[in-house]
């Protein structure tokens, strides 16, 4: 039984250090557009799923000033000399106060050029109670 549970170990043990150290490349951070207006913060993300959380802040909005909670996902293309950027992410945050008198949903997709540096292009849907929505862009930002 012991030798069962030695072997079995040592089989797990070099399979977790390859997938742990496969990527191991950290997202997280506070990312902020040339023109303040977005501020993206990152506080969880997982390389393993190319999933990430945290806030998202849009300071010009039809309601005011709205940190909103934020989700999205990135992705690891073949890079020359084995670097793990660029890569390409997307994400989105939404927000529908008690009342339900509005919606607003802001969508990004961009690309991390380099570590702290994403490019991206944003939209944005607002979709206030009994009324018409609108549809708009929140163009293209580099965000520090």
């Amino acid at each position: 039984m012991q030798q069962s549970k030695l072997f079995g170990l040592l089989f797990v043990l070099p399979m977790l250090m390859l997938s742990t150290s496969a990527h191991a490349f950290n997202i997280n951070g506070t990312y902020t557009s040339e023109n303040g207006d977005f501020v993206l913060t990152i506080t969880q993300s997982n390389d393993f799923n190319g999933s990430f959380s945290g806030t998202y802040v849009a300071q010009f909005t039809p309601v005011g000033p709205l940190t909103m909670p934020v989700s999205g996902s990135f992705h690891f293309v073949n890079n020359p000399n084995g670097n793990l950027v660029p890569l390409a992410l997307e994400f989105s945050a939404a927000t529908r106060p008690a009342d339900r008198s509005y919606l607003l949903a802001d969508a990004w997709s961009g690309i991390l050029t380099q570590p702290g540096v994403i490019a991206a292009t944003g939209v944005r849907s607002y979709l206030p109670a009994g009324g018409t929505g609108v549809l708009s862009s929140l163009g293209t930002h580099t965000l520090k």
